[in-house]
């Protein structure tokens, strides 16, 4: 039984006690509440102020790179002929946003709007909660409750750290690519970079063979000249789940590698992911433009830690599969240390690819994510450390590492 016809059958059980009583007093006071209460409920039956409320719910931004100062605004319209008592709400419990109007008198044909700004920080699909809105009688005995279907979905991108230098400023940009600007070969030389099969006869350079340490082939990098893929691996393990910061270790890496495919893409070079724990979760072909960015972005805004451990030996395996169109350049952006065989499998991973490691850790790893460092140092694999707070210093040190791959010209 509804709580308002409990109300009214305790008002008239009330009535009928001091009737039988011959309380007059008693018996006056309890009609007139009764005949108040059935009256205010009937009327808000037969009126159903209910039946002329509309409501619209909007928001700026359903997609945004982080920190974005975001507004969703309320839209509410009665159309009725006397005022009525509503309240309204929504939420979003991994924005920490909670909107409630509370109870607010409506009079016929009045507009109320509600705007609210807040932050976003926190990488992810947030989901706005339906819109509710109950409407209550008079009395605030009794109400009708309504939700929307109007769910919304706000996406927030890794934080992205542009490199810092201008790609115009050192030729031919990063990892053997071209300048966004030029296309097609020219007589202007850029670089040195190893010999490629199918490399023209007229663009190696025999003075830099004889030169290099390993005497062998080397090829002019040539204006226009369109270089080798790069990929970037991500770790999604159980490892990255752990607090780092304000953040988790997986919110640093995902900024990382985030900001890596955009600089990346942004100055030329096709650059696919690799999305592992124990198993390849996702992977993404290596390509350039603003679309493949937006693909990119939004596959690393969405990556949670997983309930297994990452496993290098399964990476290792799956990274030697990988075909041509991948290319020969590796970031891989690791929080596991406690796999022993990272020692010896990060030398074997380097043999077959241009290796950079980023291992994301804290304090309780630290000096374990040393031991690796330095062990990788010695395979002549170099790897860079980071924190929640060095994640700025960490992208300057990969863009150095970019550059260094090519030999100035």
């Amino acid at each position: 039984m509804r709580s308002y016809n409990r109300l009214i059958l305790n008002l008239f059980l009330l009535l009928l006690i001091a009737s039988l009583t011959f309380l007059t007093d008693a018996t006056l006071a309890a009609l007139s509440v009764f005949l108040s209460v059935s009256l205010n409920i009937v009327v808000f039956r037969i009126l159903k102020p209910f039946n002329k409320f509309n409501v619209r719910r909007e928001i700026d931004k359903t997609q945004v790179v982080p920190p974005a100062e975001l507004t969703t605004s309320l839209k509410i319209r009665y159309e009725g002929s006397f005022p009525a008592n509503s309240k309204v709400e929504f939420s979003c419990k991994t924005l920490n946003l909670d909107i409630n109007t509370g109870i607010v008198v409506f009079n016929p044909r009045q507009d109320y709007n509600l705007v609210k700004s807040f932050k976003v920080t926190k990488r992810g699909l947030h989901k706005l909660s339906r819109t509710k809105v109950t409407i209550m009688d008079w009395l605030l005995i009794s109400g009708k409750t309504f939700i929307f279907d109007d769910e919304q979905e706000i996406l927030v991108l890794p934080h992205i750290y542009p490199f810092t230098t201008a790609a115009e400023s050192l030729g031919a940009g990063i990892i053997g690519v071209v300048a966004p600007n030029k296309r097609g070969r020219s007589s202007e030389i850029w670089g040195i970079r190893d010999y490629q099969a199918g490399d023209e006869y007229k663009v190696i350079s025999w003075k830099a063979m004889a030169k290099s340490p390993d005497h062998k082939p080397k090829t002019k990098i040539m204006a226009g000249e369109v270089g080798s893929a790069i990929t970037v691996v991500l770790d999604t393990g159980k490892d990255m789940g752990v607090q780092n910061g304000e953040d988790t270790s997986l919110d640093v890496g995902a900024d990382i590698a985030a900001s890596l495919c955009y600089n990346f893409v942004r100055r030329g070079t096709d650059t696919g992911l690799l999305i592992f724990d124990n198993r390849l979760r996702t992977l993404v072909k290596p390509e350039r433009g603003d679309v493949h960015i937006d693909s990119l972005l939004r596959h690393l805004a969405q990556v949670q830690p997983a309930l297994d451990k990452f496993i290098m030996t399964s990476l290792t395996k799956t990274v030697q599969q990988l075909t041509a169109e991948y290319g020969r350049k590796l970031v891989l952006v690791l929080g596991r240390t406690d796999d022993l065989l990272l020692d010896s499998y990060i030398p074997r991973l380097a043999l077959n690819k241009d290796l950079i490691v980023v291992i994301v850790h804290t304090e309780a790893n630290k000096t374990r994510a040393e031991q690796i460092q330095k062990s990788a140092k010695n395979a002549g694999v170099p790897v860079v450390l980071a924190t929640a707070n060095t994640v700025r210093q960490t992208m300057d040190a990969l863009e150095k590492w970019s550059y260094a791959a090519i030999a100035r010209a």
